[in-house]
């Protein structure tokens, strides 16, 4: 191997209108940690909504680190929940089960870092179920 290594990542990055998602560690890395396999880096293009699911045996951590979201979380069936995170030193932390769900309201595009961590009950499959939320605003 090269001192140097670029590798295309075109194939690994999915996108859509409301940005794109890319999870460095997926693809060809050998006896990764499970915390490594769910690492990902989201961009949430302005007005879009990502999440709107929840994991039923997983801790969910984002961290923002450029503009600004409404995260829309759901403690119990119908009582929803908001906060605004603008990218400065909030990490969320969310448990199994929660429903949950980020809008990018702002001018700009929206980038956070996502990783979860599996529970000791975690189910084998599936790691994420969709559960559209409807924001309180």
């Amino acid at each position: 191997m090269a001192g140097v290594e670029f590798l295309e990542l075109a194939a690994e990055i999915r996108e859509d209108h409301r940005g794109f998602v890319f999870f460095p560690w997926q693809a060809g890395v050998k006896d990764t940690p499970e915390v490594f396999r769910t690492f990902h880096l989201i961009s949430i293009a302005p007005g879009q909504v990502r999440g709107n699911h929840l994991h039923p045996g997983y801790r969910e951590y984002l961290l923002t680190f450029q503009g600004a979201g409404v995260f829309t979380w759901e403690e119990a069936p119908g009582q929803l929940q908001e906060r605004q995170l603008s990218g400065h030193r909030t990490l969320v932390c969310i448990s199994p089960g929660i429903a949950h769900a980020l809008e990018n309201h702002g001018p700009e595009i929206l980038y956070l870092l996502a990783w979860r961590e599996k529970t000791g009950s975690a189910p084998e499959e599936p790691e994420t179920v969709p559960h559209p939320l409807t924001s309180t605003r």
